[in-house]
């Protein structure tokens, strides 16, 4: 019995030398492939297909402007999202914000949301002595050089506000400020892609 089992040991062991040697040589295969290819993987030449078809910002800028006629580009920026490139952006018409991504490879709308951002509230109906207009300047005197998206009047936690949102090196900055006096209650800024 003692030999049987010598002999199933020596078999498994040989068994295993030649699996191992088998799966090395499957390795070295696919590693000289990868090498003729120029060491390049589905991957890289599919996200170098998508480089070298982009489109440039400004067909991106046409494309938006042809979606929504008459509205006004906040800010666009090319940006990669879930393994592609795409022109992501926000703009304004009348009182909503539009969220966009356009593929840079291929120019279709790949994503588009849009928001009411109005406001039914006026300073002169609440008698605030802090205009929309000094709102827009607080916030340009604390990112200087920012797009503002949009900042409305609006009533939250019964009381009056000046809400908004402002962009400026790839950061959007949301933002309440009491309309009486100009105090800012609330200051957010997130990555924008």
């Amino acid at each position: 019995m003692k030999l049987t089992e010598s002999r199933w040991g020596k078999k498994l062991v040989v068994g295993a030398v030649a699996l191992s040697m088998l799966a090395s040589t499957a390795a070295f295969a696919s590693v000289s492939a990868y090498a003729a290819d120029g060491g390049k993987d589905a991957k890289t030449v599919t996200a170098q297909a998508q480089t070298k078809a982009k489109i440039s910002w400004s067909k991106a800028k046409s494309i938006f402007k042809k979606r929504l006629p008459g509205g006004i580009l906040k800010y666009m920026r090319l940006t990669y999202d879930d393994g592609r490139r795409i022109y992501k952006g926000k703009g304004v018409k009348g009182n909503y914000v539009y969220s966009f991504e356009i593929s840079a490879s291929t120019g279709k709308i790949v994503d588009w949301e849009r928001d009411y951002e109005g406001s039914r509230y006026t300073a002169s109906k609440i008698g605030s002595s802090f205009t929309l207009t000094e709102a827009k300047n607080k916030v340009k005197k604390r990112i200087p050089g920012c797009y503002i998206i949009y900042t409305k009047l609006t009533r939250d936690d019964g009381r009056y506000v000046y809400e908004g949102e402002a962009y400026k090196n790839g950061y959007e900055y949301s933002f309440e400020m009491n309309a009486y006096s100009g105090k800012w209650i609330e200051w957010e800024r997130d990555w924008a892609f």
